[in-house]
């Protein structure tokens, strides 16, 4: 079967000059999934490989370079969940891993582990569970200060002067806005979905957004081959993501749908920026990956946003090369109250 991958860099504000940074950053994670998949792996690994190469470069706000924290610490937040086993693994404001989709990853493999005494296999760790976990694994850490990059550090310093200024707005205009993610199906057939993010500018330490939760960050379904399958993954203000709980509310409303593309547009629109969980929110900041494959192997790969845009990639393994692109909301339009909703319709030969 051809296998397939789209990754995106995700949703918020991409400084126009950077845009070509962000396509060559985005084509790359795919190239590195894409490899994983034509060497056999499953769409597991293929996304924890996608996602790693966007967490290794400081242009995201994911792994290396993400906002820091309050008291300038990166506190990192990823999940991963596998559609053939509908297992599910994620971390949570966890310091001195290097990869944080790598713990995910770890976690969700464990979820099929059988454990003496009737113990169940944690599928979230957060904090300093996470880190000792990881380092039990033998899961690659650092020291805090190597997970800071240059442009991180000095956003936070301008952020903390104001705050400490007692000024109430900020205006983050810097380009990592959210989080990373990756969506796939491998040659089996099986679907993958997985999110990395560093949070949102001067977030609180200890605070954990929809990357690391359940529903909230992704969500993948082939566990029935007789059944359409679906991957998501979101992006945007990890609170409004937690409380709509974004990704299973796609997975499930657009699984049997018979239009992928209106649907996405109709969930986004009914679920998200009309949520009565967000009635007291007037700029919704959201977006997401997904991908649905029909039983008669029609793929849809859609990306949709209501922030100012949104860096997507994607590429099959019969493909030269990834495409990618910048989505952006047309000019007109106030950020936060409408959504953008584009992609691309193929069949992948079984």
């Amino acid at each position: 079967m051809t296998t397939f991958i789209a990754v995106h860099c995700g949703a918020g504000h991409h400084n126009e000059k950077n845009h070509p940074k962000y396509n060559k950053l985005a084509k790359k994670a795919c190239r590195a999934g894409i490899k994983i998949l034509k060497d056999g792996g499953s769409a597991l690994d293929a996304v924890k490989a996608a996602v790693t190469v966007l967490e290794n470069d400081p242009l995201t706000n994911a792994g290396f370079g993400s906002n820091l924290t309050t008291n300038g610490c990166v506190e990192g937040d990823a999940s991963i969940m596998d559609g053939s086993t509908l297992f599910y693994g994620g971390c949570g404001a966890v310091q001195q891993v290097k990869n944080p989709i790598e713990l995910a990853h770890n976690l969700c493999l464990k979820q099929s582990e059988t454990l003496p005494m009737g113990l169940i296999p944690p599928s979230l760790l957060v904090a300093d569970g996470a880190q000792d976990h990881a380092k039990r694994e033998g899961l690659k850490t650092c020291l805090n200060k190597e997970l800071i990059s240059p442009k991180a550090l000095k956003q936070f310093y301008k952020y903390k002067k104001l705050i400490d200024e007692h000024e109430n707005t900020l205006d983050q205009d810097g380009e990592r806005m959210d989080t990373v993610g990756a969506v796939c199906i491998d040659n089996l057939g099986r679907v993958a979905s997985g999110c990395s993010s560093g949070g949102l500018i001067m977030k609180r330490p200890g605070r954990v957004g929809q990357a690391a939760l359940y529903a909230s960050g992704v969500w993948a379904d082939s566990f029935n081959r007789d059944e359409p399958s679906v991957a998501v993954c979101t992006t945007g203000c990890g609170e409004h993501l937690v409380q709509t709980q974004l990704a299973k509310e796609i997975g499930v409303n657009i699984k049997y749908c018979g239009c992928p593309t209106t649907e996405l547009y109709k969930i986004m629109t009914e679920k998200f920026l009309k949520s009565r969980f967000l009635h007291n929110v007037k700029q919704k900041n959201g977006g997401a990956l997904v991908l649905h494959l029909s039983k008669n192997g029609e793929c849809s790969i859609l990306w949709a946003h209501s922030t100012e845009s949104m860096s997507v990639a994607y590429m099959k393994s019969t493909d030269n090369q990834p495409k990618s692109t910048i989505s952006q909301l047309p000019d007109h339009v106030e950020v936060g109250s409408t959504v953008n909703v584009s992609g691309n319709h193929f069949f992948l030969q079984r």
